[in-house]
């Protein structure tokens, strides 16, 4: 029997605290105060009241309580942010999370105390994310002040880390010039961070790079110096979760810690193992995936201890919801995603492939069956974040995973060792070996033909489909008779079902228009019920294909219209030898020079396109889009390329207008911003926003988004941040 003294003074520290709370707090946030206060007693009175489900039920009541009444986020803080973007700043806050290397420096979040632009202080705009170069740091808890310029936050192919990081208030970031530690963080706050540095220079003591760099990451999951042609080995191999903080590194963190406390603690041990397991979570950066790891390890732990048994199902259940509750962003985290999808296909998978594998030495069956597991689990996020598949990944970590318990292990001893340095520099060697072990099987393994798949893109409903039909298969194997029927039936017929209407819904989608991320050139497709038009192709005949296959659905082959503004390879490149039909291809009426753009009409024709010459003035409606030509001029001189391109304003049937002016010259921008019908939604800029618009477009395009398609490089200065590119985003989606 366990006794309920423990609980008792629990629930009298908290039901003072609860008063504290009414008294101190203020009176908008005393309820949620209190809820929260008792919420920790009916915690604790879970532990030793049967039946527990009751005391949990009310306490996660409570805290829905207490997070209701946390006061609302200001809606109107995205919109003041905006204002003051593209001015320089300066900040003073406080570093709100662990600094991660980025770009030659470290990135961190600042929760700003002051925030100054041009003399005046500036109203909440919410979080930074500031963004630094060189070797300066600044950890949790720090006050820091920072100069800088702020700047919408950048997205990244594939990935909207705008909508990421709203989700943590944080609306701007900070291209900063100069970042000062004013008031460093004391007391615990500064632990973890000495705890890691201090770890961080006994390793560079002790191991050559990259070794050192190495097994920081497979001891405390910080991935800090690791030369890029071993980090891709190691994502190509999957055994980039290495670098993670898991499970099985608590664990064994947590057994040498208990060995070392019981001698002389006995069976209170447990507590202090608790703390020290936090800790060790916190110094390897408190990252989603090792709070989980920790917090179920400590579940275990607790559970052991109290003479309860532990079940995984719970502990991740309650895991997932208390990170959930204390950050709902979380959710959108890809760590945590990919740490709690992991574990859950580890712990429903593992046993039925190992005992399939019954042929293979225990030492590898293990390991090979809980990679298995754990890929089956987590491909669609493998492939939606990281774009790659691994299909030696199962082979790479069965001959590793077996030597991660001595990694983790010797890595923690070389720690106390560093006392004396020549100990801890000889007792690295074997280390040394092991790490390089690892590092040849990932290089050696990433050779191999196939080793890695790319995956372009993988859509939100391919991946619900992937999940029906596992969780199908799943079911179908436990249950016999008709039910295994019904479920393998349910396998085959649920991703069907989803894939027929998502492609459906992809057929008959709204009208947008997409430019696409070709590279150093650009290429505009126009798509809506009743067909597309593409506009230009970039320069790479590969990137136009991949970009056009990802876009428009597979029986849809054929273009309403092509249209080719310029004769330059960034804007006809990517037409040689396409392979799509056209029913009209629209080219300039003026006698440009070059022989690529002629080719690419003339094999356009021979499959069936009517070719039409345009000049400004006209409107020739294809596929619901009014295509209003706006340069070049009539009997404009091919000669002077400036002036001779296509320049176009498309309008949609609901008015939204994307307007492409190609590369023309300066003089002739202003002679088709004359000709212009109406605004422009959306202005794609010339030559990759290289050079500023003239002053006669600027001022009629005045209020577009503005669009830069280009591989790389700065855009002229003078644009505002808030100018979409296809180097940072990828093939930019409007609609129209």
């Amino acid at each position: 029997m366990i006794s309920r003294f423990p609980a008792l003074v629990v629930g009298l520290v908290w039901s003072a605290a609860i008063i504290a709370a009414v008294v101190l707090a203020p009176a908008q946030a005393w309820l949620g105060a209190a809820a929260v206060a008792l919420a920790v007693p009916c915690l604790a009175l879970a532990l030793v009241l049967r039946p527990a489900v009751i005391a949990f039920a009310v306490a996660a009541a409570l805290l829905g309580i207490g997070r209701a009444e946390l006061p609302p986020a200001d809606p109107d803080t995205a919109a003041r942010a905006l204002q003051v973007a593209g001015q320089t700043a300066t900040i003073i806050g406080r570093v709100a999370d662990d600094s991660r290397p980025a770009g030659g420096g470290a990135e961190a979040l600042i929760e700003p105390e002051l925030i100054v632009v041009g003399g005046e202080r500036v109203p909440k705009v919410g979080n930074l994310l500031v963004r630094w170069r060189g070797p300066d740091e600044a950890g949790f808890g720090d006050q820091v002040t920072v100069i800088g310029t702020l700047v919408p936050p950048r997205n990244l192919p594939s990935f909207d880390r705008r909508a990421y990081l709203a989700q943590r208030h944080a609306y701007l970031e900070v291209a900063a010039t100069s970042i000062d530690v004013r008031d460093p963080a004391g007391g615990l706050y500064a632990l973890p961070r000495w705890l890691r540095a201090r770890y961080i220079a006994i390793l560079d003591d002790a191991l050559s790079p990259p070794h050192a760099a190495m097994l920081l990451g497979v001891v405390l999951g910080i991935r800090r110096g690791i030369p890029s042609a071993l980090e891709n080995s190691l994502i190509a191999t999957g055994l980039i979760h290495l670098l993670v903080l898991s499970g099985l590194k608590v664990a064994v963190f947590a057994r040498i810690v208990q060995g070392a406390l019981r001698p002389l603690l006995g069976r209170h041990a447990t507590w202090p193992t608790l703390c020290l397991v936090g800790l060790y979570a916190l110094v390897g950066g408190a990252t989603p995936a090792a709070v989980r790891a920790a917090a179920m390890g400590g579940l275990a732990i607790a559970a052991s201890s109290l003479g309860r048994p532990s079940h995984v199902w719970t502990s991740l259940a309650l895991a997932a919801a208390a990170m959930l509750g204390w950050r709902p962003e979380l959710a959108w985290d890809v760590g945590f995603q990919l740490s709690f999808a992991g574990t859950a296909a580890i712990i429903l998978l593992t046993p039925a492939i190992e005992q399939r594998l019954g042929w293979l030495p225990g030492v590898i069956k293990e390991p090979f069956a809980v990679t298995c597991a754990a890929q089956v689990g987590t491909l669609p996020m493998m492939a939606t974040d990281f774009h790659v598949i691994s299909p030696v990944g199962p082979i790479a970590n069965a001959v590793t995973l077996p030597i991660l318990p001595i990694l983790v292990a010797a890595g923690l001893v070389i720690g106390p060792l560093a006392a004396s340095p020549e100990v801890a520099r000889l007792a690295a060697l074997p280390v040394t070996g092991l790490l390089a072990y690892v590092e040849q099987v990932s290089y050696l393994l990433a050779r191999v033909p196939l080793a890695a798949l790319p995956v372009l893109r993988f859509p939100p409903w391919a991946g619900v489909a992937y999940y029906s039909a596992l969780a199908g298969s799943m079911a179908a194997i436990r249950s016999q008779g008709r039910r295994r029927v019904l479920a393998a039936g349910t396998a085959v017929m649920a991703p069907v079902v989803i894939a027929v209407i998502a492609l459906g819904a992809w057929a008959n989608a709204p009208a947008q228009v997409s430019v696409l991320a070709v590279g150093e050139g650009q290429a505009v497709l126009f798509r809506g019920p009743q067909g597309s038009v593409l506009v230009d192709g970039g320069p790479s005949p590969a990137r136009l294909k991949d970009e056009l296959g990802q876009i428009l659905p597979p029986w849809q082959r054929r273009l309403n219209a092509l249209a080719i503004t310029a004769p330059s390879l960034g804007h006809v490149g990517g037409l040689a030898a396409f392979d799509r039909p056209a029913g009209t291809v629209l080219i300039p009426d003026s006698d440009l020079g070059g022989s690529a753009w002629r080719t690419a009409a003339l094999e356009a024709t021979v499959r069936g396109a009517r070719l039409t010459p345009v000049h400004a003035g006209q409107v020739v409606k294809i596929a619901g889009f009014a295509i209003e030509v706006i340069a070049p001029e009539l009997g404009a001189p091919g000669e002077e390329v400036g002036a001779a391109y296509l320049g176009l304003r498309v309008v949609a049937p609901l008015g939204r207008a994307f307007c492409d002016i190609s590369d023309l010259d300066a003089d002739a921008q202003s002679i088709a911003a004359a000709r212009l019908r109406g605004p422009c939604t959306y202005l794609l800029l010339p030559g990759g926003g290289r050079s500023l618009l003239s002053p006669g477009l600027e001022r009629a395009a005045h209020g577009a988004q503005l669009i830069a398609s280009l591989a790389e490089g700065r855009l002229a200065r003078g644009f505002p941040p808030t100018v979409l590119r296809t180097d940072q985003e990828g093939t930019v989606t409007l609609p129209m």
